[in-house]
Order: structure tokens, then sequence, then C-alpha cells
């Protein structure tokens, strides 16, 4: 009975690493980072499943990948250039080696050394360092473009955007349930008696988009959007 009784948390800690893991390496591998190495997603989650249950007989923590960190670190071996027509930087080339990787877990593991010392920063640094980080990772999101684009004139817009190709009402009507998405899962992850379905509730985002959206949008309303969503 208690093996049954379980068996869900575990479903639903299964659900949670398959998508925070492939959320991140697919954020990681967008065409737009223009990295020349091919992906490894079945390889990703066989490592994944091995290392989770290495780390579960020692009783470790668990560990898959980080959106923020691993966006960051693509962003830092990133060569860009500044387009004066367009106004934004452009990715030139990223620099794919497994050094970075190996140098930075290394200082995390020296880190075991400075304990005493790390334990007198105040929490609110720490997580100051977090906010930084995840502002950075910000200034890409397609999601937070629009939401600022649906305050700017029509003009300034570029050619390609879903303001100008299917208009405002409709560009806003799908950044609407965007943010009423986010803000559902927020609440929900951030009320304890909920918390733990949190992966269901992942996974529901993909039934809207599936299901929900189609029959709102066109198809022709989805493939301009998806250009920016």
């Amino acid at each position: 009975k208690t093996r049954l009784l379980c068996s869900l948390p575990a479903m639903l800690l299964t659900s949670l690493f398959f998508m925070d893991q492939n959320i991140s390496v697919r954020v990681v591998n967008n065409p737009e980072n223009k990295l020349k190495k091919g992906a490894a997603y079945n390889l990703d989650m066989v490592a994944l499943g091995v290392i989770t249950f290495a780390l579960s007989i020692v009783g470790l923590p668990w560990m898959c990948g980080a959106t923020v960190q691993s966006m960051n670190h693509v962003k830092a071996m990133t060569e860009t250039k500044f387009n004066e027509q367009t106004g934004d930087l452009e990715i030139v080339d990223v620099t794919e080696t497994r050094t970075t990787g190996f140098v930075m877990h290394g200082m995390i593991a020296a880190t075991l050394g400075l304990l005493p010392l790390l334990r007198s920063v105040p929490i609110p640094v720490v997580s100051g360092v977090f906010l930084f980080l995840g502002r950075k990772l910000m200034s890409g999101n397609s999601f937070l473009q629009r939401l600022r684009d649906t305050f700017a004139e029509r003009t300034r817009l570029p050619e390609g955007h879903p303001i100008r190709t299917i208009g405002r009402k409709r560009a806003g009507l799908f950044t609407s349930i965007q943010l009423a998405c986010l803000c559902g899962l927020w609440a929900f992850k951030q009320n304890t008696s909920t918390a733990i379905f949190f992966p269901s509730v992942i996974g529901m985002l993909m039934l809207i988009r599936a299901f929900m959206l189609p029959k709102i949008f066109t198809k022709r309303e989805l493939f301009e959007l998806g250009e920016y969503s």
C-alpha cells in the first residue's frame, strides 16, 4: 500500500524532471542560437535517469538542466554584432565547448571549503544574483517583447511582427491567454496545498496549445505568432 501511494508523487516528479530537462535543452538548442553540434535529447534523458537513480540510492539531492543558468551560459559564449537596420544584437557564433562547464562545476565543488563564509552571505544578496540572471534572460523572451509591443506604435514594429501581420487585437488576445496561463501557473505553484501537482499543470499548458488555441486562431495566425511565441 505504501509503495502504491508513493507512485503518485513519483509520477509527478518524473513528469517535472522530463519537462524541466526538455524545456532547458530545447531553449538552448533554439535555431536562433545557431549551434552547430547536433542535439541529443534521448541521450540526455538516459543520462538524467541514470544520475537520478544514483542520487536516489545515496540520498543526495536530485538535479536536472537549469533553464536560466543554461541560457546565461550560452549567452556568455555567444559572439554578437549590432544590426543598425533593426537596432538589435544578432548572434554571429557560439563557442561550443565542455571546458567552461567543467570549470564552473569545479568552482562550485570548491565552495564546499567556503561554507562557513557563505553562511554569512544574506539571502537577499543571493536572490538578487538570481534576479539579475533572470532579468538578463528576459531580454530575449518573445512573450515579454509582445507584451511590451502591445503599447507600441504599429509603424515602429518590424515588418514580420504579429501585430503588423495579423493585427493588434488578435495578437493581444494570444498574449492575454499566455498571461492568464502564466498567472494561473504561478498561483498554483505558490499554494502549498497544490504545489505538488505543479508538473500536471505544466502538462495542461500543452493541451491548451494543442487543442484550445487551434479553435480560437487560424493556422496562419498561429504560424505568425509561432515566430514570436
